[in-house]
């Protein structure tokens, strides 16, 4: 991704100044009111990669940090989605795993 700099309009008109550049196209949410103060979202892509406890054959699970927990997927069906798990369940998730491997 090639990113397109911009001087922050926090910037003085001095030259030390910070450059910004977005990594996000956010929209205004359709929960806000027509009003000036309104929220915006990002959609934040995933970026899987494949579970450590998978086999090196073709039925894998595929994994992605989220900012709210993480996200599982079949690496045979990616256009399918995704589903994303919160961060205290996938916790537990891992501390049930760690604790017995056979369930694997």
């Amino acid at each position: 991704m090639l990113l397109e700099f911009r001087k922050s309009s926090y910037s003085g008109h001095q030259d030390n100044c910070v450059e910004v550049a977005p990594i996000l196209t956010f929209r205004k949410s359709s929960y806000s009111s027509g009003g000036d103060n309104c929220v915006e979202v990002a959609q934040v892509a995933p970026a899987f990669r494949k579970s450590s406890h998978s086999s090196s054959q073709e039925n894998c699970v595929e994994v992605a940090d989220l900012p709210t927990g993480a996200a599982i997927r079949d690496s045979k069906n990616p256009d399918h989605g995704f589903l994303p798990i919160g961060a205290s369940e996938w916790s537990a998730f891992a501390q049930l795993i760690a604790a017995r491997p056979s369930l694997l």
